[in-house]
C-alpha cells in the first residue's frame, strides 16, 4: 500500500526509505523532516514513552546530517475528564517537554485530540525537522569492504528489548501494563544533545550512519548492509555494555537510546574515536564491512547469527490481508436550528480539542535557536527562517480520526486540504508531506479496509494536489479490549516562503476589512457541531473539495507575497464561527459581520467543509484581493470589519470578547 504513494518531485532531496525525507527549501538548504509514533510505549509509561519518541525522531534527522530545528507533536487521548486520560496527558506532555527542552530544540506546534475512540490506546506521534546543506547529507548505505563499523553514544543495556514486538500487538487491560514497562526505552536528552553535536561535527572518513531504534543493532546492521549491497562481520563483545552478563540476543535487540552505528574508513577510525570521546561520548569498533552480503554476528568469537543481510532487513513475504466491508455510514438525525447560536459557539469554544491549549504548549520551549517566527497559538502553521536570509519555510501538522471514522478515504483528503490551507494562511507554498498512519490490526478485515481507504485517500489526494510524500511511519495494532482506534492519519506538510517579512500577522487590527474567502458549508459534515448536537454520534461523510482548497491556498500565497493580507484564519474544527472567534481572541478585538448564511445558518457557521477562510486587509487593498479571488475561481466577499469588543454576526451571534475568552479557557487541563 505505501509503495503506491507519490514519492518524487522537483524539490525532493531524499525520499521514502531515507533516515528522514528531505526537501529543498532554497539557498542550498534542505529541510529533513519525518513523523514517527510511540503509541504503545506511551500508553504504559507515558513520560518515557513520549520522551524517547521525541529522541528517536530527532536522531532520524541527525542521521540525515541535519541539525534539528523544530519538533511538533500530535496527541490523541480518550475522554478528557477521566483520571486515566489526565495521567496519560500529564506524563506525555512532561515527557515531550522534558526531552525537547533539555535537548535544545523548539516545539513549534501540533495538535491534541480528545475522543472516546482513544480511551484504551492513546496516540503519541512526533514530527522533527532539521536543516542540512545539500552537500552535507548522509546515507545509511554501508559500502567498501574493509571499512570499520563503530557504535557510538550511550552504552547498551536491557531497556527496550522486544519493544518493536510490543508495538506490533494489541494493548491488554490497564492492569497488565506494568509488565510491559520493561519494553519501554529510557531516554537521556543530555546524552542525546552531546551525541548530536558529536555527530554533526564529524565527517572525515564517514561512509554511512544509522541511528539505533527498533530492534537495535540487529535492525541497523542489516538495513545498512542491505542498502549498500554489502555484509557485516560483527563482534557483540566489543559493544560497550552497562549491565553485566548480557546475552547475545539482548545486545542485538536492545533499544537503549542515544546510539548510532557508523561505517568509517580504517585510516580515520582513530580520529573518529578521539572525536567522539572528546565530546564525552563512548565509541568502539565492533565490526567490519564485507562483500559477502551476509550479516555474521559473533559473541566472543562464537557465531550466533549468519544470515543474508537483505533477508533480515526486508525479506518478509508480502502479506495479503482481506479487505472487508466498512459498516454503512448514517447521517445525523434531524435536528432544528438552535434558538441560541451564541450558546452553541460558547459550547464549541470550550469543547476538548477546540478549547485553548496554551496550558499545554507553554510547557515547551518554542524559541530556542532563534529561528521561530511563528509558534503555537500564533498562526495556522509554524514558520521558521533560513539562516542569514529573508526566506523561510512553514510546517503544518494536522490529524485525527473524526472524519476518518466516517470515511477513511475522504477523511484523509479533508486533512490534506486543511494542511494546505494552513500553509496558505502564512504565505507558504506546499512542497512535500510526511505521513503518520495509525490504525488497528490489519488481520481484521474491517480494520484493514479502513487502513486501505486511508492510504488510498492519501495517495489520490497527494496526486490531485501535485505534492509528493517524503516518507513517514505506519503504526498498526492500535487496539485495546475497548476496540480499535479510529483510523488516524497525521499529516506534516512543509511549504516554502520567499520573504518572511511579508507573511501575515497572527493578529488582526481595528479598522481592517474582513473578507470571507470561499463558500460556507451547506451541511455540517462530520463536525464538532454535529457531535455536540447528537451526543457524540459520528456524522456523514466529510465534504472534500481539494480543488477549492488548492485555489484558496494559491490565492493566499500570491496575495501574501504582495503584502496585501494582514491576517488569515482558515475554517477547521468548529467551522467558520469558531475560526473567527479565535482570530478575535488572539487579536484582542471584536468583529462585525453581515453576510448571507442560508436556511441553515448553524451548518454554515459551524459545519466543517473545504476551501474557506477569513482574511483581513486594509480598506484600500480589499478590491484587489476580491478581484484576485474572482480570477482564481474563489468567491471572496467583504462581509464586515474588525474592531470593538464584541463578536457580532448578523444578529445570530452577539457576544462580548470577555465571554468568548472565558469559554475558550474552560477546556481540559
Amino acid at each position: 500500500l505505501l509503495s503506491t504513494l507519490p514519492g518524487t518531485g522537483p524539490r525532493i532531496l531524499a525520499g521514502p526509505g531515507s533516515h528522514a525525507g528531505c526537501v529543498d527549501v532554497g539557498e542550498g538548504w534542505g529541510l529533513a523532516f519525518k513523523i514517527e509514533s510511540h503509541n504503545h510505549p506511551s500508553a504504559v509509561e507515558p513520560y518515557q514513552g513520549a520522551a524517547t519518541g521525541v529522541g528517536g525522531i530527532l536522531r532520524d534527522v541527525v542521521a540525515q546530517g541535519a541539525r534539528p530545528v523544530a519538533v511538533m507533536d500530535a496527541l490523541c487521548f480518550g475522554n478528557a475528564a477521566t483520571p486515566r486520560t489526565r495521567w496519560l496527558q500529564d506524563g506525555v506532555v512532561a515527557g515531550i517537554g522534558g526531552y525537547g527542552n533539555s535537548y535544545g530544540v523548539p516545539n513549534v506546534g501540533g495538535l491534541t485530540v480528545y475522543d472516546p475512540g482513544y480511551e484504551g490506546n492513546p496516540l503519541v506521534n512526533a514530527l522533527a525537522a532539521g536543516l542540512v546543506r545539500h552537500d552535507a547529507m548522509r546515507t545509511a548505505a554501508a559500502t567498501g569492504p574493509g571499512n570499520l563499523l563503530l557504535i557510538v553514544g550511550a552504552s547498551t543495556g536491557r531497556d527496550g528489548i522486544l519493544g518493536a514486538a510490543f508495538a506490533s500487538e494489541a494493548l491488554g487491560e490497564s492492569h497488565e501494563h506494568a509488565a510491559r514497562r520493561s519494553h519501554v526505552q529510557v531516554g537521556d536528552p543530555f546524552m542525546g544533545k552531546k551525541l548530536m553535536e558529536a555527530m554533526l561535527g564529524f565527517g572525515e572518513g564517514l561512509v554511512a550512519c544509522q541511528d539505533l531504534g527498533a530492534c537495535g543493532i540487529a535492525c541497523a546492521t542489516s538495513e545498512m548492509a542491505a542498502a549498500g549491497g554489502s555484509g557485516f562481520d560483527v563482534e557483540l563483545a566489543a559493544v560497550p555494555q552497562r549491565e553485566p552478563g548480557m546475552e547475545p540476543f539482548e545486545i542485538l535487540l536492545s533499544e537503549s537510546q542515544e546510539r548510532f552505528m557508523l561505517v568509517v574508513e580504517p585510516r580515520d577510525v582513530d580520529a573518529a574515536l578521539a572525536h567522539f570521546r572528546s565530546h564525552g561520548v563512548e565509541a568502539a569498533v565492533c565490526g567490519v564491512v564485507t562483500d559477502s552480503g551476509r550479516l555474521r554476528v559473533r559473541h566472543h568469537g562464537e557465531t550466533v547469527v549468519d544470515l543474508p543481510a537483505a533477508l533480515v532487513a526486508d525479506g518478509t513475504p508480502p502479506q495479503r490481508w482481506e479487505v472487508g466491508a466498512l459498516p454503512p455510514n448514517r447521517p445525523y438525525p434531524d435536528f432544528p436550528v438552535p434558538s441560541d447560536l451564541g450558546a452553541v459557539l460558547l459550547d464549541l469554544l470550550s469543547a476538548p480539542g477546540v478549547a485553548d491549549l496554551s496550558w499545554l504548549y507553554e510547557r515547551y520551549d518554542q524559541t530556542v535557536g532563534n529561528r521561530t517566527v511563528r509558534g503555537p497559538g500564533r498562526g495556522e502553521a509554524a514558520v521558521q527562517k533560513l539562516p542569514g536570509s529573508s526566506a523561510g519555510y512553514a510546517i503544518s501538522l494536522v490529524g485525527g480520526g473524526a472524519g476518518c471514522a466516517a470515511d477513511p478515504y475522504r477523511g484523509t483528503q479533508a486533512l490534506l486540504g486543511e494542511a494546505l490551507r494552513n500553509l496558505g494562511c502564512v504565505g507558504a507554498a506546499a512542497v512535500a508531506v510526511s505521513d503518520g498512519i495509525n490504525a488497528g490490526s490489519p488481520s481484521d478485515p474491517v480494520e484493514f479496509a479502513r487502513l486501505d481507504g486511508l492510504i488510498r485517500g492519501l495517495g489520490d489526494g497527494l496526486r490531485a494536489l501535485g505534492i509528493p510524500v517524503t516518507g513517514g511511519n505506519c503504526s498498526l495494532y492500535n487496539e485495546s479490549p475497548a476496540g480499535a482506534i479510529p483510523p488516524t492519519p497525521m499529516i506534516g506538510m512543509v511549504g516554502v516562503i520567499g520573504d518572511i517579512d511579508r507573511i501575515p500577522s497572527p493578529t488582526a487590527a481595528a479598522g481592517e476589512v474582513l473578507l470571507l474567502a470561499g463558500v460556507p458549508p451547506a451541511d455540517p459534515g462530520d463536525a464538532a457541531y454535529g457531535r455536540l448536537m447528537t451526543v457524540g454520534r459520528i456524522g456523514p461523510v466529510p465534504v472534500v473539495d481539494l480543488a477549492a482548497d488548492r485555489s484558496l491556498a494559491d490565492l493566499l500565497v500570491a496575495q501574501c507575497a504582495l503584502g496585501r493580507i494582514r491576517a488569515a484564519k482558515d475554517a477547521a474544527r468548529g467551522g467558520l464561527a469558531v475560526a473567527l472567534a479565535k482570530l478575535c481572541l488572539r487579536s484582542g478585538i471584536g468583529a462585525t459581520v453581515a453576510a448571507e448564511w442560508g436556511d441553515r445558518p448553524d451548518w454554515a457557521l459551524f459545519g466543517e467543509g473545504p476551501g474557506a477562510a477569513w482574511i483581513t486587509v486594509r480598506p484600500d487593498e480589499a478590491a484587489a484581493v476580491i478581484a484576485a479571488g474572482t480570477a482564481g475561481g474563489i468567491a471572496v466577499a467583504a462581509v464586515g470589519s474588525m474592531g470593538g469588543d464584541r463578536l457580532a454576526i448578523d444578529g445570530l451571534i452577539d457576544l462580548p470578547l470577555a465571554v468568548l475568552a472565558a469559554s475558550f479557557a474552560e477546556g481540559p487541563e
